[in-house]
């Protein structure tokens, strides 16, 4: 679909919604535990944590772990977990989205220092420190599978440059052209292109999308796992000056937590309006690819 379709979906499902708030509590309640849990597990697994969704859950739900599982893996969903309740806390308080809020949240997501393997400039192996809660001190640039590097803002720049993407933020927030859908992967894709941390880029990336979307009376956002290659193809279309993808990409999973939204106002089971929503428009996307594919005689 256009983009104004998509907005306009976005809008008519908002709509729906609205037309039945209250939503009962116990189903408010379930589908805010379903949304936080799906968020928790696949964001971290995007970023190669180990633990499954049911792990996730034993692990948030009744603080079981599973024997042999990195203990790492398990501060990391603890810390994205923390890092929702902050989330939470800013949009209840009203509270605007500011430098001294992300570093906060980098603080509470990453939960303590910590050391990676690294590599030096002239390419000796090494061991780097991970800080918390302050802007990079080092390089974070990546080695792309072409085997090109992709730099992001160095040291020296990221404050700045940061200081630059919460003013751009606050000025479009208050213009009110932009749908809050486009605003928010918009910051999406500006923060990643700054890398502003040593480590948690990603995540953060993803929370403060969805901070974003909740602040502006949205449902948060789920990129799956299964969908991570087209999540980094759409990022990377974008450093080619192509945003279209990404606003869509992210437009169709608040399409999906809209609609779960919705199956939970109507007081219908959760898993099955999620799950047919996604189902759904993954067999759209194939059609649409098979009907471009010429036919060769």
């Amino acid at each position: 679909m256009t983009l104004n379709e998509l907005l306009a979906r976005v809008e008519a499902l908002r709509g729906e919604v609205d037309a039945l708030r209250p939503l009962d509590p116990e189903q408010e309640a379930r589908l805010v535990q379903k949304l936080n849990l799906e968020w928790n597990y696949h964001s971290n697994a995007i970023e190669g944590n180990t633990l499954t969704l049911g792990e996730t859950r034993a692990f948030l739900l009744y603080g079981i772990t599973a024997q042999g599982k990195p203990f790492r893996d398990y501060l990391d969903i603890r810390g994205h977990h923390d890092a929702i309740r902050y989330l939470e806390e800013l949009v209840r308080g009203g509270e605007a989205l500011t430098e001294a809020a992300i570093r906060e949240l980098h603080r509470i997501l990453l939960v303590e220092p910590y050391d990676v393997d690294a590599i030096t400039a002239d390419g000796w192996p090494t061991r780097r420190r991970i800080a918390i809660g302050c802007y990079k001190t080092a390089p974070n640039h990546v080695r792309t599978t072409t085997g090109e590097t992709h730099f992001y803002a160095t040291p020296l720049e990221t404050p700045a440059l940061m200081g630059e993407l919460l003013a751009w933020y606050r000025r479009e927030a208050q213009a009110g052209a932009l749908h809050p859908l486009v605003l928010a992967a918009t910051f999406h894709y500006r923060f990643v292109a700054i890398h502003p941390f040593d480590d948690g880029n990603g995540r953060m990336a993803r929370l403060l999308t969805n901070l974003i979307l909740m602040q502006h009376g949205f449902v948060p956002v789920v990129i799956p796992l299964e969908a991570r290659g087209d999540y980094l193809l759409a990022l990377e279309r974008a450093d080619a000056g192509d945003l279209a993808d990404f606003v869509q990409l992210v437009g169709r999973e608040l399409i999906r937590s809209l609609t779960l939204t919705l199956a939970a106002a109507r007081g219908e089971p959760l898993e099955a309006a999620g799950g047919l929503e996604r189902r759904i428009q993954r067999l759209r996307e194939q059609l649409a690819a098979y009907k471009a594919v010429p036919v060769q005689d």
